[in-house]
């Protein structure tokens, strides 16, 4: 419990005195009411074990983002961009806040998204939100701040073409190399290029997600970059996704032991630096990732007519706006397929008079 003494500082000589972490640390006011309103919420907060020390608040925003993308496991085409973005549009309007600052400026925010940075794709603006969110994630994780403010900022459609430079889509034979390169984990390759699933999903797949005698995958979590098993993208605990699995990739789960195909803690870092690894190896230009693979089980699709209404389900977007900006240009053209439907429909009207 805390307790307030009288301080040495004359301008606040209303001294609480407090342990957190079994440190004693002191805080001191000009009024008497200000301690103890202090105190009160001290107390309650380290017995909910929610305490922030606002001073750690105040380290630089723009020095923790540069850590946190120091440490951003990605490849290193994609890391250049993150960092772009963040050097050309975040930093020259957030480096000299603080944490606490940033976690305030929800209004700052916004006005970037749709002010200086409104003339960029949707990717580059996506990506900037990301790192001021994870940033400012971290730093609650870290009790460095209170849950800050930074949340549920929609990105307006501008009319930009998305950003494409992860459209890479490696042959056959370089997937292979790649897979057996990742040695256990190599079926991870062929769960995010024959079903769509993010690297996070795949590396939480248990063999009984196939149901129907494997036609379809359920999935229900995923691995985040903790190692930490979650609900889905958007989805709360229990929610789940199905997704038609193709013959090839059943008969590679046929005969596979039950359990999560990969272990009950995979590492989602270590598992992405041997991607990159395999990736390179493989021949495969720098800007292919994870990501890469669930964009070719969609041109798959789209490109062939499935309907893009089905797509979007089986890829968890909630929105199918979501699907037809990153994917729109693979859609066929029904321009030509209609004028034949429309002639057919002539004949058989005209003959029928």
């Amino acid at each position: 419990m805390s307790v307030i003494v009288k301080g040495k500082n004359p301008r606040k000589p209303h001294t609480v005195r407090y342990w957190v972490d079994g440190k004693q640390r002191e805080r001191s006011f000009a009024t008497a009411r200000e301690a103890k309103d202090f105190k009160i919420k001290t107390d309650h907060d380290v017995r909910a074990q929610i305490f922030v020390d606002d001073r750690l608040g105040r380290q630089n925003f723009g020095e923790a983002a540069e850590a946190w993308l120091a440490g951003l496991v990605k490849s290193a085409g994609t890391k250049k961009v993150y960092g772009n973005v963040f050097n050309a549009h975040v930093k020259p309007a957030f480096a000299d806040k603080t944490l606490a600052q940033a976690a305030g400026a929800r209004e700052a925010v916004s006005q970037l998204l749709a002010g200086p940075m409104a003339h960029l794709s949707h990717g580059r603006r996506r990506i900037a939100l990301h790192v001021i969110v994870s940033v400012l994630d971290e730093a609650v994780k870290s009790g460095k701040i209170p849950p800050h403010k930074i949340t549920g900022i929609g990105l307006a459609d501008n009319g930009r073409t998305p950003d494409h430079s992860d459209f890479v889509f490696p042959s056959h034979s370089q997937l292979t190399q790649m897979a057996k390169g990742l040695n256990g984990q190599g079926l991870t390759i062929w769960l995010m290029r024959g079903c769509g699933l993010r690297i996070g999903e795949a590396l939480a797949v248990k063999k009984s997600d196939f149901r129907d005698d494997g036609r379809t995958l359920r999935i229900f979590e995923q691995v985040n970059q903790s190692g930490e098993l979650q609900p889905l993208k958007q989805r709360k605990a229990g929610e789940f996704r199905d997704i038609p699995v193709p013959g090839y990739l059943r008969a590679m789960v046929g005969d596979l032991p039950d359990g999560y195909l990969f272990g009950d803690g995979p590492d989602y870092k270590t598992y992405l630096r041997a991607f990159q690894r395999e990736a390179k190896k493989a021949g495969i230009p720098a800007a292919f990732t994870p990501h890469s693979l669930r964009h070719a089980f969609v041109s798959a699709l789209l490109t062939r007519g499935v309907a893009i209404t089905d797509v979007a389900r089986w890829v968890g977007h909630r929105d199918i706006n979501i699907t037809y900006k990153v994917y729109g240009h693979l859609i066929p053209s029904a321009a030509a397929k209609a004028v034949s439907v429309l002639d057919a429909e002539y004949a058989d009207w005209s003959e029928s008079s």
